[in-house]
């Protein structure tokens, strides 16, 4: 009998995996795709590398570090801080000037607040660099906005032409809503580490969490139908027993068969991703759309980040839409250009529309947000766990945390 099977192959399963295998339990890990990943994926299209979704990745996640190889994903930073794309159809640069110095001058000139106000951004990145994880996700529950408003004192044109733009990419909501742990959380690993993607994209990550496992301990395809005590059932009319059961579907899947309360709001996005015989920013950087109603949120030239994204002498544009759009395909596509038009000229009119995917679930809800769970949380009966980045925040660091604790917990219960 196999110590624990794990339902479920995105990052939460993958981890609790690595650290099962690496503390000598047998392990059979049951992915209902046909490779692992979960919401982490990057599809392939006439040569060109398309994550679902805009997914870049903070090298500073503590889980990240103690379990992968980077040297080994081959990782492409991007330039810290952003493009700002002014209504008014010019571009401001605004970035961090303590890791790269060439972006003090056009920081210090950009059209997104007072001279005062972004001083407050260094003070800020280090005030969260100095605080641990346990203490940011210590601080009392308020929103984003509140806390940027009310304990940083920041002003509402930096707020609305930085922060807004800025976080609605990263949180999926433009309002800021999501829990103010949330952002020191996000702020204080950007400002750690560079942010990265790897060369073959983004399912580099699971894939090598994957590769760590013996190949027979993996099996894909395999749509769980149903668990009954410790036996698992598959639609194929397989049956595997265990120990234990790890759950580690996406909140929306499996897991709220047996954990009812599991996956209450999710966020969604568009993503379009273009080709273009030139690239419309030079830099690896990303360009954020200040306008309040526009419809794009940000751009991106994903080989100017890492060239693995494209073939040679073409570019990758990869544009992101906060929530589902209302149009689709060729209009949506239509829309999309004349709205960069403004400040990318005619050169939009020769994008052509490689993808488009609509990520329904794309985040958990995080107007509450934490760091820990506790082994009683991750069990929910006799031979039943449960890990995932719902149980504490959206995010790769999340995901992977949930993972070890429930590995330590079923290690715990197994003895």
């Amino acid at each position: 009998m196999t110590d624990v099977i794990i339902i479920g192959g995105g990052l939460s399963g993958l981890t609790a995996a690595n650290y099962l295998h690496q503390r000598g339990f047998s392990t059979r890990l049951l992915e209902a795709d046909s490779r692992v990943g979960g919401r982490v994926k990057t599809d392939k299209k006439d040569g060109f590398l398309l994550d679902r979704g805009f997914q870049v990745f903070a090298t500073a996640y503590p889980e990240a570090r103690a379990l992968l190889d980077y040297e080994a994903l081959n990782l492409r930073p991007f330039r810290p801080g952003a493009i700002l794309l002014q209504p008014d159809g010019s571009q401001d640069r605004i970035g961090d000037p303590l890791r790269d110095w060439s972006s003090l001058l056009p920081s210090l000139a950009a059209k997104a607040g007072s001279l005062r106000d972004k001083l407050k951004i260094l003070s800020l990145s280090n005030r969260l660099r100095a605080q641990s994880l346990d203490d940011i996700f210590a601080a009392g529950e308020k929103t984003t906005l509140e806390a940027l408003q009310q304990d940083y004192g920041f002003g509402q044109e930096l707020i609305s032409r930085f922060f807004r733009p800025f976080y609605s990419g990263i949180f999926l909501e433009k309002e800021l809503q999501t829990s103010r742990r949330m952002f020191d959380f996000v702020f204080k690993m950007f400002a750690e580490g560079p942010v990265a993607v790897p060369n073959a994209g983004m399912e580099a990550i699971p894939r090598q969490l994957a590769a760590n496992l013996p190949a027979e301990a993996l099996r894909l395809n395999c749509r769980v139908q149903r668990i009954a005590d410790n036996t698992v059932h598959t639609a194929a009319g397989d049956r595997f027993d265990a120990r234990t059961i790890l759950l580690a579907t996406e909140a929306t899947g499996l897991i709220r068969e047996y954990a009812p309360a599991t996956g209450q709001g999710h966020a969604s996005t568009t993503h379009l991703h273009f080709t273009a015989p030139t690239a419309p920013i030079r830099h690896p950087v990303i360009a954020l759309n200040t306008m309040p109603e526009g419809l794009v949120n940000s751009v991106v030239a994903m080989n100017q980040v890492a060239e693995g994204y494209a073939p040679r002498g073409q570019n990758l544009i990869s544009v992101s839409i906060v929530g589902r759009a209302a149009e689709s395909g060729e209009v949506l596509a239509s829309q999309v250009k004349e709205e960069l038009r403004r400040w990318f000229g005619g050169a939009v009119d020769r994008w052509r529309l490689l993808d488009e995917r609509i990520v329904g679930y794309a985040l958990p809800a995080q107007r509450q947000v934490r760091h820990n769970a506790a082994p009683a949380e991750l069990r929910l009966n006799e031979h039943l766990f449960q890990c995932g980045d719902h149980l504490l925040n959206g995010s790769i660091n999340a995901a992977m945390r949930s993972g070890r604790l429930a590995a330590e917990a079923i290690g715990a219960a197994l003895g």
